[in-house]
C-alpha cells in the first residue's frame, strides 16, 4: 500500500480544555468527545484517555488496513474484533509505552478463507501505518475463526 500520488496527507484535530483534567477533542466534520487524564493518574474514571486513544488507534488502523487486503483479496469477512494491551513504564525517566500486544480476531465465511485470512493479517501488520509510527515493540497475535454471522458481544453503542 502507497500513497497514489506520494504527496503527502495532513490531519487535524483540535483540543479544548473543558476544566480540571478534562478536555474536548475534535476536528471538523467529525463528533467531539471528551478526554482526561487517565484515573492512573489522578484523572476521573469512565473517561477516554490520550493512552485509551492510543490503543485504540493502533487496533482500529490495524483493522482499516486489514479490511483493505480483505476486499482485495475477496475474503467473505463476517466479523473482526480486536484487543489491545500495552504497558507504560519510566524509561530514562519519562513515561513510555514499552510494548503492546494486539489480539486482531477475525472471522470468516468459510474453511477455504482461513488461510487468505492469516495473510490478510500479516499483510495488516506490515502496512498499517500507525503501527509503523510507533516505536514501542508491537506483538500481534491473530486468529482467524470461521462464522457465517459474528455477533458484537460488549459494544457501547
Amino acid at each position: 500500500m502507497s500513497l497514489k500520488n506520494n504527496k503527502p496527507i495532513i490531519f487535524t484535530t483540535e483540543l479544548y480544555w473543558s476544566g480540571d483534567k478534562m478536555g474536548i477533542v475534535g476536528s471538523h466534520s467529525l463528533k467531539s468527545f471528551s478526554v482526561s487524564t487517565p484515573a492512573e493518574f489522578g484523572g476521573p474514571e469512565g473517561e477516554w484517555s490520550p493512552e485509551h486513544l492510543f490503543l485504540s488507534s493502533i487496533t482500529s488502523c490495524f483493522m482499516s488496513t486489514y479490511l483493505t487486503f480483505v476486499n482485495k483479496m475477496k475474503i467473505e469477512n463476517t466479523g473482526f474484533e480486536c484487543t489491545a494491551t500495552g504497558q507504560v513504564e519510566i524509561v530514562d525517566g519519562k513515561y513510555k509505552f514499552t510494548y503492546i500486544h494486539i489480539y486482531p480476531k477475525a472471522f470468516v465465511g468459510h474453511a477455504a478463507d482461513v488461510e487468505r485470512a492469516q495473510v490478510a493479517m500479516e499483510k495488516a501488520k506490515k502496512y498499517c501505518l500507525i503501527s509503523n509510527s510507533v516505536n514501542a515493540e508491537i506483538v500481534q497475535h491473530p486468529e482467524v475463526v470461521i462464522a457465517k454471522q459474528h455477533v458484537i458481544i460488549n459494544s457501547a453503542a
